[in-house]
């Protein structure tokens, strides 16, 4: 997803903490880390983030040569997949194998049901005290959650002069549908940079009790009267709680 120029962009909710910063910490003291990028476009995160292995996906990388140098300057092993998420998957199955997650971005198709595959298949090859972060999880309002399948279709709903340049999609429906479906795992939404959201493995603190065809029905309005609950909503600063209590926990 790209942004242009002329297009009207909202800035942080909140200071201090966004995704990237969120992926550096959960990275840091790591020994030889392994970080996973879904959805990189022109690299903005990937760049910054530093780990042993990189590893980039993205059906069509819009990166330039000095970004690119960026991002491998901060790899010692660095990864480009130009190729869907489910091709990568099912194609790279023995490079996960031998490079265990433990720190994934996940960035890319704003659909809530791409979102909930990646998450899911991210977890198969994550360290047992991984994370999973993911974006777009907190739309601040009904425009920006609109359902499409690609940034330039969501651009081609809009009409009138002022156009919205943030599209977050359905993906809070992935959070809603973890939390209802996956008792393996802590899924919740730090209320920052349009919704951070962040999984790992261990028993959840609260469950949902939507069935996927509840899920598939809810709208912006149910996420609005009730946005607290639904994504399981934390502040920023909750996020040191949430990475030290994992650190805490050894893994198995």
């Amino acid at each position: 997803m790209s942004f242009n120029s002329g297009i009207v962009k909202l800035a942080d909710a909140l200071p201090g903490v966004n995704r990237i910063r969120a992926v550096k910490r959960a990275l840091a003291g790591r020994s030889n880390p392994v970080y996973l990028e879904i959805g990189v476009s022109r690299g903005q995160a990937f760049q910054q983030i530093a780990a042993d292995v990189k590893i980039a996906v993205d059906p069509a990388f819009n990166l330039s040569e000095r970004t690119r140098e960026r991002a491998d300057a901060n790899g010692r092993v660095t990864h480009y997949f130009e190729t869907t998420s489910d091709a990568f998957f099912e194609e790279q199955k023995a490079l996960l194998e031998r490079h265990p997650v433990d720190v994934a971005l996940i960035d890319g198709l704003h659909t809530y049901e791409q979102v909930v595959r990646d998450v899911e298949n991210t977890v198969r090859y994550l360290r047992d005290d991984g994370v999973i972060f993911l974006h777009d999880c907190n739309p601040p309002f009904e425009l920006a959650s609109r359902r499409a399948e690609s940034w330039e279709s969501f651009m081609a709903q809009q009409k009138g002069p002022l156009v919205i340049g943030v599209w977050n999609g359905d993906v809070w429906k992935a959070i809603v549908q973890l939390r209802s479906t996956r008792d393996d795992l802590q899924v919740g939404v730090l209320k920052c940079d349009q919704g951070v959201g962040f999984v790992r493995r261990g028993t959840p603190e609260s469950t949902l009790r939507y069935s996927v065809d509840q899920i598939a029905a809810l709208t912006y309005a149910d996420l609005k009267a009730d946005r607290k609950r639904l994504l399981n909503l934390k502040p920023p600063r909750y996020l040191d709680e949430f990475l030290n209590a994992g650190a805490a926990s050894p893994p198995k």
